[in-house]
C-alpha cells in the first residue's frame, strides 16, 4: 500500500502568480498550467478547468522545492474520482495528494514524473497504490519562450 500524505480539506494556499507566469501545457494530458518560481520554489497550477469541474471546486496545485538541478515536490489536487453502483455512475470529489519530480526545465520544454493513482477507494477518498508517470509540457504560446 502506498503511504500517503493526508489530503488537507482545504486546497494549498499559493502565493499569487506574478505577470512573469507562463502558461505551459502537457503533452500528456491537455491540461495547461500557470508556472512561476519564487526563490527556491515552483508553483504550477491548473487554468484551463471546464466549468463543470469549477462549479465543483476543482484544482490541481503543484508545489516543489530545488534540490540540486530537480524540482522534488507535491501536488495537491480535487477531481472527480467515478464510483459505480445502483446501475449508474456517481461520482465522488476526492481531495488527491501526490508527488512530483521536475528533472529539466528549458525555455520551450519541461519534463518530469508525476505519481498517477493505479488503484484508489473513490467512496473514501484513499489511494491504495500509485505509478510514476513521465510527463511533458511546452509553452502554450510560442511567442512566450524567453519571457
Amino acid at each position: 500500500m502506498a503511504q500517503q500524505p493526508k489530503p488537507s480539506p482545504e486546497p494549498p494556499r499559493f502565493p499569487e502568480a506574478p505577470a512573469s507566469a507562463r502558461i505551459w501545457k502537457s503533452l500528456t494530458t491537455g491540461k495547461e498550467y500557470r508556472v512561476w518560481t519564487s526563490n527556491s520554489q515552483l508553483y504550477a497550477e491548473w487554468i484551463n478547468i471546464t466549468p463543470e469541474f469549477r462549479q465543483h471546486g476543482a484544482y490541481i496545485r503543484t508545489e516543489c522545492q530545488r534540490a540540486g538541478t530537480r524540482w522534488i515536490g507535491i501536488s495537491h489536487s480535487l477531481l472527480p474520482c467515478e464510483r459505480e453502483g445502483n446501475n449508474r455512475k456517481d461520482y465522488n470529489w476526492c481531495p488527491w495528494v501526490t508527488k512530483i519530480e521536475i528533472d529539466r526545465v528549458e525555455a520551450d520544454r519541461m519534463t518530469g514524473r508525476a505519481e498517477g493513482l493505479k488503484r484508489h477507494d473513490c467512496n473514501g477518498c484513499k489511494i491504495l497504490e500509485t505509478v510514476w508517470k513521465d510527463f511533458e509540457w511546452v509553452p502554450k504560446e510560442p511567442s512566450a519562450v524567453g519571457k
